[in-house]
């Protein structure tokens, strides 16, 4: 989906994030959703998968792509996004 959407993927790598980097990840979240401590949690539970995406303006593009972070929300405000489609 990312592909076919025209974004290129021009970097892969799997880590293993501790909790404090987590957090700072997900700092602007803390306060405003109701799921961050389980996020964190379940975060820091295993492997996380990073990609380098490119595109022209690719923070918005890609955000637009993901769609809204509730998928219930995802599904009426951006039916075709990735959340809406795997939420």
């Amino acid at each position: 989906m990312i592909l076919n959407a025209g974004f290129e993927i021009s970097g892969a790598e799997m880590f293993n994030l501790s909790r404090p980097q987590i957090e700072e990840f997900y700092g602007v979240y803390k306060g405003v959703l109701p799921e961050y401590v389980p996020l964190i949690e379940h975060m820091s539970n295993g492997p996380t998968i990073m990609l380098e995406v490119r595109q022209e303006n690719v923070v918005a593009s890609f955000r637009e792509f993901v769609g809204p972070y509730d998928p219930e929300i995802a599904k009426h405000l951006n039916p075709q996004s990735l959340r809406a489609c795997f939420g």
